[in-house]
């Protein structure tokens, strides 16, 4: 087996779990979970291609200066969990903004996933139902105080459709492709990447297939059809997705779900969603070749 030469290897995965303090916490509590989990998960793969064991630890929010100090930022990578983006904003100070700036730019790499996505995106559109407003979605524009991604991050791409509810969006396993293999996974609440009016340098990793975008009112699918992107940062980069892929079938009890969240009031079909998704190795493999092996590689 020939083994495959990194120049730019990641050693550590230093895994946002919030700033534990605050009643806020940040990211959601299961999200840091399953995060730790999925990459541990990905150590079994790592080894298949001559890939080092990664280091993975996690890191709270009122540590987070002083640890990404000691660690080197060329062979760390930061993953900030899904979280929503409001309460990322109400939890980071401004200290640490610039803290995670440095990093990047001093070649750390980071990975974040649909409501720190949305966060770190320049420019967020969101139309959701809220407690507050529970009949009629607002469309929420904010600009991010950690701009990683220049263009428009915009969803959620399966909104609600009734007319009562939480929350704005329902649950779905939606299909993906790297342009080469499929991979059916998780989407809650994500949305898409909007690169018509972004100038930088941004690679698509994985795209939503159109069938999947005009079923879901998307006629116009090319500009929807960003599901993650990688975009050089100083003299690293960054991963945003707006999926899951840590949700399997395992993860989903239907009876459960279907007690506590209703399809009837949430919107979403547990069954279809469970049997649709992929299997926790195709789900793996895919990750780890589409999106995380590029952005080792810094293959921007």
């Amino acid at each position: 087996m020939i083994k495959i030469v990194n120049k730019y290897p990641i050693h550590q995965v230093l895994v946002y779990k919030g700033h534990v303090q605050n009643p806020l916490l940040g990211p959601y509590s299961y999200n840091i979970v399953k995060r730790i989990k999925m990459f541990n998960e990905l150590n079994k793969y790592r080894e298949e291609i001559q890939r080092p064991a990664w280091n993975v630890t996690t890191v709270a929010g009122e540590h987070l200066i002083d640890t990404l100090t000691t660690h080197n930022p060329q062979e760390t990578l930061l993953v900030i969990p899904a979280g929503q983006s409001t309460n990322l904003d109400k939890v980071f100070s401004d200290d640490q903004i610039a803290m995670v700036k440095n990093f990047f730019n001093e070649g750390g790499r980071g990975y974040l996933t649909c409501g720190s996505a949305y966060w770190a995106s320049k420019k967020r559109v969101y139309k959701d139902l809220c407690t507050e407003q529970p009949e009629h979605a607002n469309t929420i524009i904010k600009t991010s105080r950690l701009p990683l991604f220049q263009g428009v991050a915009e969803g959620p791409l399966c909104p609600y459709p009734g007319k009562k509810y939480q929350v704005g969006f329902l649950s779905d396993a939606v299909k993906v492709t790297d342009g080469k293999d499929f991979c059916t996974i998780y989407l809650s609440g994500g949305g898409s990447f909007l690169l018509n009016q972004c100038t930088q340098k941004v690679k698509v990793l994985v795209k939503y297939l159109p069938n999947e975008l005009i079923q879901r009112g998307k006629q116009d699918w090319q500009q929807w059809q960003n599901a993650v992107i990688m975009a050089p940062i100083g003299q690293g980069g960054v991963l945003l997705s707006m999926f899951h892929p840590y949700y399997g079938p395992n993860d989903i009890d239907v009876e459960l779900y279907e007690k506590h969240f209703p399809q009837s009031e949430c919107g979403t079909n547990w069954r279809k969603v469970k049997e649709s998704l992929s299997p926790i190795d195709v789900r793996m493999q895919f990750v780890l070749k589409s999106m995380l092996n590029p952005l080792e590689d810094k293959d921007f």
